[in-house]
């Protein structure tokens, strides 16, 4: 076992892709920094999500009858509806 500092530490999350989602992947993103960048961004954003709304995102994303960038726009109603509707009851 390598001796290694906690400052060189990285953490990294890493799971299966399709050969086809590799392929995808390696052509829209072809460096490093950018796959970090956007997948990074995607998943503070799916965390956001399930963080706000629970198992209903959750449902949602792993039902497959809707795609997340449908459900964004859905949710911000919901949000806006709810912060007016707060507003209107005095709070």
């Amino acid at each position: 076992m390598s001796d290694t500092s906690t400052s060189e530490y990285k953490p990294r999350f890493v799971f299966e892709v399709t050969e086809e989602q590799r392929v995808r992947a390696n052509s829209c993103f072809p460096t490093y920094g950018l796959r970090k960048a956007v997948f990074g961004k995607i998943l503070d954003d799916v965390c956001d999500l399930i963080e706000s709304h629970g198992g209903l995102a959750l449902g949602i994303l792993m039902s497959e009858k809707v795609k997340p960038r449908e459900v964004l726009p859905s949710l911000a109603q919901v949000e806006s509806y709810k912060k007016g509707k707060t507003k209107k009851n005095g709070g």
